[in-house]
């Protein structure tokens, strides 16, 4: 089996047709679907199971955290690659056939991304995120903007792959970083991947975690490898200003203001952006108008 695609479901029913149609449309066919129900209370398993013996269907013995339920799904992944497809995402028809030339005619590379299509809740193109690092080392590039989107990814199953169970809302973030900090990546310039947007997505819910889990992900990379401080001293400065404006957007949100600004004055000589932002944190209302928090 070449691919295993993991897909990890909670009550998902309003869009995963269209996910799992995505992935029966691929132009490469040697794949398995490792379906991981996360204690769904909907019609989720009823629609997964409707499909083909290369649905794999597992429910979870209780409700987890996102970490832990992606953990659980990896244990059922035997095939040679690894990748990801959450239920409200889709895939176009060339991704994996696309991937799989790539990371099979060079075997230095542990993993692949591309860039994104962002669309709406009706499936409306949106947006376009470029990915602009260029192949091999790609770490710098993700301390300054961090761009690999987890259902653009196909990963080689021989390295060693796990999720924090910890992490409630970035798991991803924290794999991918650290796997970037050890081996080469292939990059995709072309979207193989439509990410959707939804308001009422586990972005919007879990605020409170982002700036806790992404400094969580980058003290350990640092911590493990103390040579990175001074090799990418700049960059490092822009990631941890980074975890600073999410800290002050959640800060923001629950009306502590004050310390919001004082996250954001730590920052601001940084460059133009970050001394807007505290600009910005000086007058909340147009803050919150502008973050919508």
């Amino acid at each position: 089996m070449k691919f295993s695609i993991l897909m990890n479901c909670y009550n998902c029913e309003k869009y995963l047709v269209e996910a799992m149609n995505s992935i029966y449309s691929q132009t490469f066919e040697d794949w398995e679907i490792i379906f991981i129900d996360n204690s769904s209370i909907d019609n989720s398993k009823e629609i997964a199971l409707n499909y083909d013996s290369r649905v794999k269907y597992h429910q979870t013995p209780y409700f987890m955290s996102l970490g832990e339920a992606r953990n659980f799904g990896l244990q059922f992944c035997k095939g040679e690659y690894l990748a990801f497809l959450d239920t409200d995402d889709v895939w176009y028809s060339f991704k994996l056939k696309e991937q799989i030339e790539i990371l099979d005619s060079d075997k230095s590379l542990a993993m692949c991304y591309s860039s994104v299509m962002f669309i709406d809740e009706n499936s409306k193109e949106l947006a376009k995120l470029v990915a602009v690092a260029k192949s091999g080392d790609v770490f710098k590039q993700q301390l300054l903007r961090y761009e690999i989107n987890m259902q653009s990814v196909a990963i080689r199953n021989n390295i060693p792959i796990s999720f924090n169970p910890k992490m409630e809302f970035s798991p991803d973030f924290d794999l991918f970083m650290k796997i970037v900090s050890k081996y080469q990546v292939a990059v995709v310039s072309e979207p193989l991947v439509k990410y959707r947007l939804v308001s009422s997505s586990l972005t919007n819910k879990k605020i409170a975690r982002w700036w806790i889990e992404m400094k969580m992900t980058l003290d350990a990379i640092f911590e493990e490898n103390p040579e990175f401080l001074k090799k990418y001293s700049d960059e490092v400065k822009i990631a941890y200003a980074k975890v600073s404006y999410y800290k002050a957007r959640y800060l923001m949100k629950i009306g502590e203001n004050r310390k919001a600004k004082e996250e954001l004055k730590k920052n601001r000589s940084l460059n133009l952006s970050y001394f807007a932002l505290y600009i910005l944190s000086l007058f909340p209302p147009i803050w919150n108008r502008i973050f919508k928090s």
